[in-house]
């Protein structure tokens, strides 16, 4: 019998719109899945605490001084971490703070325990391992004393029917002197959020329409001003009288209505209600000839104020208390004329608007052998017709004029008109150019086959360094960065958050895309100072669903922070990788006053690949001293170090943070047993980045390869051979795609163009080709002495063009790893040589041993 109660219960906690009850749950295992929001922001981890009823979900973090959210919202151990609806769950809540300093010292919440409870307003005994219910629950965090003298309590209550989180700040002076009261709350909602204040100042609310959350706080007996360099800080104002003063010993008790809603306008009717503003639930429903309109913008004005907006859901509807009042309103969708019509709430409960229709494209893309495939679709309005915009950058499948798609499938919404449309799917494959007439109430096909015409087998291209939302310094959808990844045909991608060991593998396995992307766990370790202090290391240990997946700590001392990095999974064989690096300041000159000091020198003990993007600024050397020491041009730097014996192979990536042709426009291709995404070994892959068997790209794909006469093996870039007469080939082959170009081959030998071994379309014309094979030459090379040499393929005043959308400015253009060649036996010797840019002085070549 007791099992059979038990499961009920259960059964009954998991399905909770079945309960008129309010829950509270310590994240665990158990409590996992049933109490987590869905949403882009979720930071909840094991450990943390959710009150929730049928309104909404809300997550407070476990109050330990360690916990952050992720890499820039930090120290949020006892504040609300993630907010939604239950409905329609999409958290897009960073943080809010409510017990937030201007003096950037935050009170430090650390309590390892479970916090002080109370069950409908009696104390309770929890220890977190089964959750709580009643009509009203409460959580209470007390946080440590500061310096001054201040103390906070925070109190989150939650009723059973309220659509609303009660947060209760107790600020005590334990001084012994009088403080001014503190005056500052905190939120962060990024980038696509819109910030605006209602009731003359009382209401503070913030709007993401593009994720379809909205957010609103009430200080009772407050007034708000906005501030802060992110437009995070809320500052209260007392509506009557100054700031007040709290006497020692005293306290002072700060009340708001925390409220979350899937748009501003739903928002703003539930604080109406809450508030006792007299108003009437409306609900409009937007449709066109097809059907509901997804999406639909509705915007409400009073005059020429607007009271604010909201989008339509799956549905085509939006449903909102509205205060009474005379109305006009606007309904605007993608593809369709706007309406504007009037609206009494007190008169009129539902309102159904019909619109035009827009038109549609129905795409389908294939490779050449009637497979789909993933691919990018961009639409550029012409004669007249503007180019459309889908959605903001931080987006998935539609990006401002782009449209991305896993399967090569997709119907898009577009207003009438014509377009010029670019399918593509990364440098290996010829784009389709072509233009689409698109009329109202009719479906535009698009049809595409994509040749791939590029041949790369022995070779996978690869980006090391990507990131999104999870990183913390941007809101990309991580759905989004794989699409992109997908699209643009990269076929190894560790994942790379900033600070949080994540994983692109749930997203592949939600598109069924598993076997056309390898992936692993990885991360960038993001310290100061910049640049110098960030590495990229895979594959690492993902501990999901705990801090920061697992991931180690940053230092200040980057000599500290890349040894923790190296050393990390108990000395576990991974890929470190530093990034974006300024190398003089690395290699001799750390405080960055002109004069060696080796500072960080140490670090290139740990170091097994280094980015030296971008790749054309090996064909624009710095001036010379002393200004060219200091310009960043790390492809020249590192071809500086490769002579002073540094032998670390150069990759290049795009650090991509949001999702508009940001991926695919930088590359690596390395060298591969298998040409088969399915079947690449990450640590193949990790191999072949420590021995320089890597050529660095925008597009052009670039094979060379070394012989010698008395041998036929073709020796990769990243290879050391013996030749004694010092005569070799380099064998040197080119392709592109339709939709770049190269026209220079240049060789250097030892970081210096040779002048002999430069080849150009206009002094050899006979040398190059119009086809996908621009260039397939066998280039004799003598050399006197050891020797490196550089392969690279470039488009000089060319560009990749609008296929990769911005980043088409970039020049096409590959760089080869080089090859080491020994003339004389003895093993490889550098030359020494700074390439008339000189160090500071007591910069040391390497000893061979080192690496």
């Amino acid at each position: 019998m007791r099992l059979l109660v038990t499961c009920f219960l259960a059964v009954l906690l998991a399905a909770p719109h079945a309960l008129a009850q309010t829950q509270l749950a310590r994240l665990d295992e158990a409590h996992w899945e049933q109490w987590v929001p869905d949403g882009k922001e979720v930071d909840a981890i094991y450990g943390d605490f959710v009150l929730r009823n049928r309104h909404l979900v809300a997550v407070i973090a476990q109050p330990l001084q360690s916990r952050n959210a992720n890499m820039t919202v930090r120290n949020v151990g006892g504040q609300v971490i993630d907010l939604s609806r239950r409905e329609r769950s999409s958290d897009q809540l960073s943080a809010f703070y409510a017990a937030n300093f201007p003096d950037g010292e935050s009170f430090a919440f650390h309590q390892p325990g479970v916090p002080a409870v109370r069950v409908d307003g009696q104390p309770a005994t929890w220890d977190g391992a089964s959750p709580l219910q009643g009509q009203q629950l409460e959580l209470t965090v007390t946080s440590r004393r500061r310096q001054d003298g201040w103390q906070a309590e925070i109190r989150y209550a939650l009723a059973a029917d309220q659509p609303y989180l009660v947060i209760e700040t107790t600020y005590f002076n334990r001084s012994d002197k009088p403080l001014a009261a503190p005056t500052d709350d905190a939120i962060r909602a990024d980038r696509t959020f819109a910030f605006g204040q209602a009731g003359e100042g009382r209401f503070f609310w913030a709007y993401d329409e593009w994720f379809g959350q909205a957010y609103g706080l009430e200080a009772e007996g407050y007034t708000m001003e906005q501030g802060g360099s992110r437009g995070s800080v809320l500052r209260r104002q007392p509506k009557a009288g100054s700031n007040p003063q709290v006497a020692p010993g005293g306290s002072l008790a700060v009340s708001r209505r925390l409220i979350p809603g899937g748009n501003l306008l739903e928002v703003l009717g539930t604080w109406g209600q809450a508030t006792g503003q007299t108003s009437s639930p409306v609900r409009i429903d937007v449709r066109d000839p097809a059907g509901p309109v997804r999406g639909a913008k509705v915007t409400l004005k009073q005059g020429e104020v607007t009271y604010g907006w909201g989008r339509s859901d799956e549905q085509g509807r939006l449903q909102f208390a509205l205060p009474h009042g005379k109305y006009q309103l606007e309904v605007e969708a993608l593809g369709r004329p706007a309406r504007q019509l009037a609206l009494d709430p007190a008169a009129q409960a539902e309102l159904s608007i019909q619109l035009e229709p827009c038109g549609y494209v129905e795409a389908r893309v294939t490779d050449g052998e009637g497979t789909s495939i993933p691919c990018k679709v961009t639409f550029q309005g012409h004669d007249g017709t503007p180019d459309p915009y889908f959605g903001p950058d931080s987006g998935d499948y539609a990006v401002l004029n782009a449209r991305y798609t896993h399967d090569g499938r997709f119907r898009q919404e577009l207003g009438p008109g014509k377009y010029d449309v670019i399918v593509s799917r990364g440098p290996e494959y010829d784009a389709v150019f072509t233009q689409l007439e698109v009329r109202r109430g009719e479906t535009s096909q698009l049809t595409a086959s994509l040749r791939h015409s590029v041949d790369s087998r022995g070779w996978v291209s690869a980006d090391f360094h990507s990131h999104s939302s999870p990183s913390g310094d941007n809101t990309g959808s991580q759905l989004g960065r794989v699409l992109n990844l997908l699209a643009e045909q990269i076929e190894f991608a560790p994942c790379t958050e900033h600070n949080r060991i994540d994983s692109y593998v749930p997203h592949l396995v939600r598109l069924k895309c598993e076997s056309l992307l390898a992936t692993c766990t990885g991360l960038e370790l993001t310290g100061s100072p910049l640049p110098i202090n960030h590495q990229n290391a895979f594959p690492l240990r993902h501990v999901s669903r705990t801090q920061d997946g697992g991931a180690p700590l940053t230092d200040v001392d980057p000599v500290v922070q890349i040894e923790r990095l190296a050393l990390w999974n108990d000395g576990a064989d991974k890929l470190l990788q530093c990034n974006h690096p300024n190398l003089v300041q690395m290699l001799a000159d750390g405080d960055l006053d002109g004069q060696f000091d080796g500072r960080f020198a140490a670090m290139f003990g740990f170091m097994d690949v280094i980015e030296v993007h971008p790749p054309d600024g090996i064909l624009k050397p710095p001036t010379g001293q002393p200004a060219g020491r200091g310009e960043r041009n790390p492809i020249f730097h590192w071809m500086q170090m490769l002579n002073l014996g540094y032998r670390i192979p150069g990759v290049v990536n795009t650090d991509a943070h949001y999702n508009f042709h940001e991926s695919g426009w930088l590359r690596n291709y390395l060298v591969s047993s298998t040409d088969d995404p399915a079947r690449i070994d990450t640590m193949e892959m990790v191999r072949a980045a420590e021995q320089g068997r890597v050529v660095m790209t925008t597009g052009p794909f670039l094979d060379a390869a070394l012989v010698t006469a008395d041998s036929s093996r073709r020796h990769r870039p990243g290879e050391e051979l013996v030749c004694r007469n010092g005569q070799v080939e380099l064998q040197i082959r080119v392709q592109c795609a339709n939709w770049l170009d190269i026209n220079r081959v240049q060789v250097f030998r030892n970081g210096r163009a040779v002048e002999q071994l430069n080849f150009t379309r206009r002094t050899h014309p006979q040398m190059f080709a119009d086809g996908v094979i621009k260039f397939d030459q066998t280039v004799p090379v003598t050399l006197d002495a050891d020797a490196h040499l550089i392969v690279v393929a470039a488009g000089e005043g060319l560009e990749l063009g609008p296929v990769m959308g911005p980043r088409g400015k970039a020049m096409p253009i590959a760089v080869a790893n080089p090859f080491f060649v020994d003339v004389d036996g003895q093993g490889f010797q550098p030359n020494g040589d700074q390439l008339d840019v000189p160090l500071p002085e007591g910069v040391q070549p390497r000893s061979p041993k080192m690496r």
